[in-house]
Parts: structure tokens; C-alpha cells; sequence
């Protein structure tokens, strides 16, 4: 017997298959509905978180929306970081030993003597610049993150004695380390040969209506912090010098 004769002699198999392959097309395109509806879903999960953002019903924080240059006027001045709170004090009860303690103790760190004024209980060293990573020799930097800092810019520090007397009769020293860091304003090289002179020598003559009308100098120092560590071991310093003294 023939393929087509079995075939045509058995219909009830062709039906059969016929509605085998219905069902599979069914349940494959099922699946792919399926498949389409979750992808769709998620599309669209996606899509709300995306528009609602991360912050959502909470207040927009302003260091997000201000540029990175803007900052409190307040931060530029040396008052700022010398009102702050001391990191150490020393207290005694004799004015002359504590105010020659810390004569020698600013001699000792490579500090000149700036201002002496004993009615106001003042001294005062002449800026210096820090300390660099090959200079160990020296200690007037506190931590190894600041003599980092030393060596990467100009960075200079000044140290600062206030004596003031207490309720008690004692005598309380704060030492106090002011750190700022030189600010060079950018220059207009339109020639080869300026390039020699762009960070050093004056500042040759701009054009420039914007360089022109600014008050600011071709470079200052800028107060950015206190050493709170360099001043813990000022007043360690001290009271060493005092006992010696006794």
C-alpha cells in the first residue's frame, strides 16, 4: 500500500494532528503574549521610577543645585577659622614662664616672631610655607594627609598664642594654626614665550573687560582650615617647656 492510499485510509489521524498542531500554535503564541506583557510591565516600572527621580517627595538639597565655586564669603576670611573652637589649651598660674614656653616652642618649629603684645596676651608668628614631603627634618604639619597637601600646592601656615586670664586668677594659652593656600589667577598666554613667566614675574597687561574690572590681585592667600592637630602638639610642646622650667 501507498503513503497516500495509508493517508487517505486514516482521516481520523490527520485530524487529530491538525488539532495537535492548533493547540501548539495556541500555547506558543500564549507564551509570547505573555512574555510581552511582563517585559511591558517592566518597561514601564522602569519608566516611573526614572521620571519620579531619587530624591522624590523630599526637599531638594542646595549643594545639588548651586555650583561647586559658590561658597559662604564668610569661609574667605582668617576670622572664620579663628573663632572656631580650640583643640587644646593650657592652663598655669604664671604669666612669664607660659609666654616664654611658647616663645621657644615657635623658635623650636622654625616660626619668626611677628607680633609680642603682652597687654593683649598676643603672639603672633610671621606665615611660613609647610612643610613638603622632602623635608622631614621638619614637624609643622600635623598629619601625613597635610604634608600630602603641602607638596601638591603652596600652602603656608601661621601660628598663634592668645593668653587670656580666667575667673580663677590661671592663665589659659590656646595655640592656634591658620593654613592657606596661595591663589594664583589664571593669564592669557596668546605666545610661546609667555609661558616662561606664567607662574612667576607680573602679570603682563589684559584687555580683558572682565580682568580689568576685578579687584582681586594676581595672587593671594586664601584661609581654607586650622591644623587642630599641629596645635594639639604646640601645647604638648608647652607644657613640656614649663616643667623644664619649674
Amino acid at each position: 500500500m501507498t503513503p497516500l492510499r495509508t493517508q487517505i485510509s486514516n482521516p481520523k489521524f490527520q485530524i487529530s494532528n491538525l488539532r495537535f498542531q492548533i493547540l501548539r500554535s495556541q500555547i506558543s503564541n500564549l507564551r509570547f503574549q505573555i512574555f510581552g506583557w511582563k517585559r511591558g510591565t517592566c518597561a514601564l516600572a522602569l519608566l516611573g521610577l526614572l521620571i519620579s527621580g531619587c530624591i522624590g517627595n523630599h526637599p531638594k538639597n542646595p549643594a545639588a543645585t548651586q555650583p561647586v565655586t559658590i561658597r559662604d564669603l564668610a569661609t574667605t576670611q582668617p576670622a572664620y577659622y579663628l573663632d572656631q573652637p580650640p583643640a587644646d589649651t593650657v592652663r598655669t598660674l604664671q604669666f612669664q614662664p607660659l609666654w616664654d614656653a611658647c616663645e621657644e616652642v615657635a623658635r623650636s618649629y622654625q616660626f619668626r616672631l611677628d607680633r609680642q603684645d603682652y597687654r593683649l596676651g598676643l603672639l603672633t608668628t610671621y606665615p611660613m610655607i609647610s612643610k613638603q614631603l622632602l623635608e622631614p627634618w621638619r614637624k609643622d604639619a600635623g598629619t601625613a594627609h597635610a604634608v600630602t597637601e603641602n607638596s601638591l600646592a603652596t600652602i603656608r601656615r601661621t601660628l598663634r598664642f592668645e593668653i587670656n586670664r580666667g575667673e580663677d586668677g590661671a592663665y589659659v594659652m590656646t595655640p592656634k594654626v591658620l593654613v592657606e593656600r596661595l591663589t594664583v589667577v589664571e593669564r592669557r598666554l596668546t605666545a610661546a614665550v609667555q609661558f616662561r613667566s606664567a607662574f612667576s614675574g607680573p602679570a603682563a597687561e589684559s584687555k580683558s573687560s572682565v580682568e580689568a574690572e576685578s579687584d582681586l590681585p594676581p595672587r593671594y592667600w586664601t584661609p581654607i582650615a586650622r591644623d587642630t592637630a599641629m596645635e594639639q602638639d604646640v601645647a604638648d610642646q608647652v607644657r613640656r617647656r614649663m616643667r623644664r622650667t619649674r
